[in-house]
């Protein structure tokens, strides 16, 4: 349950927005960045998609659960929960890379942009519900 004044005045789905703005503006640097330093790798994309998908995880899961979600909920519940998220979204947006990308022939750009999106959606969905659901939060 929301608790903070200033975070209760702002809906979740217009916080998560703006913070995932953030994240994803991080991912796509890291993602940009590890891209700029494998080139010459065999399928660069995907293997730059799968290491700045990790790291963002991380930035993520923080950023949400603090300011997103202001969640209450026990880290060893939340904690958990975005891994088992972030891991299977992780395998499936990898898969979704390669299948754009090295079948479809699609810019490495184009499929980040749809993959993020798409998965985008996917995590806040189940984020809310599975790992900050509101029923665990402490209410104060």
């Amino acid at each position: 349950m929301d608790t903070n004044p200033k975070v209760m005045e702002f809906p979740e789905f217009k916080r998560f927005i703006i913070i995932g703005t953030i994240n994803v503006a991080i991912f796509y640097g890291l993602y940009e960045g590890l891209y700029y330093l494998s080139e010459g790798l065999e399928h660069r994309a995907a293997m730059s998609w799968i290491l700045a998908y990790s790291m963002g995880s991380i930035i993520a899961h923080s950023t949400h659960r603090l300011f997103t979600f202001n969640s209450t909920v026990p880290i060893e519940h939340s904690l958990p929960a975005a891994v088992m998220i972030y891991g299977t979204t992780l395998i499936l947006s990898t898969v979704s890379e390669v299948i754009l990308i090295e079948y479809l022939m699609w810019h490495h750009r184009l499929a980040w942009l749809v993959n993020a999106g798409g998965f985008g959606i996917v995590i806040y969905i189940a984020l809310r519900h599975l790992a900050f659901p509101v029923r665990l939060s402490e209410q104060e």
